[in-house]
């Protein structure tokens, strides 16, 4: 067995750990009551939709139009666009102080709306495409839904235990998301370089175009919009990867383009999150115009 392919092996599993005790960590610090109250609002919910899987998809559209891109390139970012939802989100939105709930919530619904909406659309977009939808569920049931559910046991059960519990699995889960990103950078960066200015420009377009789309739909308040912009903004990486293995496993590129996707929509988004969606959710806040979850001010 190779180096490379050990890395890679490991890289897989940091993954799977991330998304376990990153979802782990949710159940144990909110009840299904908390998770559950931001999607009850179906006005606000049809705009989530809109945002991620109308807006964005013309979003790429556009993109390919533009810059001209075929083949790997325009499946990538083809790829991306139907895909909505990933854990990574979870992170970011923390990083700007935002309300864990609603990241949550918003995540999770992207996620199975994915399931159902990647098939239909994908095939008259990519000729010759077939999405599993139980393929790409798999992963969502497994590693984010099975353990969001045992951590809320665990609340229900022990809440001293849950309560002493969360905070070190989410640090966590934080150096595991870390390492994974160090892991596939060092694994791809020479593929990742070698694509070019025009296909990094399209993608750094592609990931602020979405932010500012789901920022604007976002609300009620600041701190809502924010975590709209950049649930928007963070496509599902793992539904998108997964249907260009199942689909193109001779175009490695392709996996490789998704990769550039998410380097780029972390390394701006973090920075941006912690210094300046930071600063205007807390003068949200201090404003009194934060989001609610379950009735209680997030603090």
């Amino acid at each position: 067995m190779s180096f490379e392919l050990i890395l890679t092996k490991l890289a897989n599993l940091t993954m799977l750990v991330f998304m376990v005790s990153n979802m782990l960590a949710f159940g144990m610090r909110l009840s299904p009551a908390e998770i559950i109250a931001p999607l009850r609002d179906v006005r606000h919910d049809l705009k989530v939709f809109l945002a991620n899987f109308a807006i964005v998809p013309a979003l790429a559209y556009a993109l390919l139009r533009v810059f001209h891109f075929e083949g790997s390139p325009a499946i990538g970012l083809l790829l991306l666009a139907t895909a909505g939802g990933d854990p990574a989100v979870t992170k970011v939105s923390a990083a700007a102080k935002g309300d864990p709930a609603y990241t949550l919530a918003v995540m999770m619904a992207l996620q199975i709306v994915s399931v159902f909406y990647m098939p239909i659309v994908l095939p008259p977009l990519l000729p010759g495409v077939q999405v599993d939808p139980i393929a790409v569920a798999k992963p969502l049931v497994l590693f984010l839904l099975l353990p969001l559910v045992l951590g809320s046991l665990v609340r229900a059960r022990w809440s001293g235990v849950a309560a002493r519990l969360w905070k070190p699995l989410d640090r966590f889960s934080t150096v595991a998301l870390v390492l994974v990103i160090a892991l596939f950078f060092g694994l791809h960066f020479n593929e990742m370089i070698s694509q070019g200015v025009l296909v990094i420009a399209a993608l750094f377009i592609f990931v602020w175009g979405a932010f500012f789309a789901g920022y604007v739909l976002g609300a009620p308040g600041q701190v809502r919009q924010s975590d709209l912009g950049l649930n928007t903004s963070i496509r599902g990486v793992s539904a998108a990867i997964v249907v260009a293995i199942t689909n193109f496993p001779e175009q490695k590129v392709i996996v490789v383009i998704i990769l550039i996707y998410l380097a780029i929509a972390l390394a701006t988004a973090l920075p941006v999150a912690a210094i300046v969606l930071r600063r205007m959710n807390g003068a949200a806040r201090l404003a009194g115009g934060t989001a609610l979850t379950a009735g209680k001010t997030i603090v």
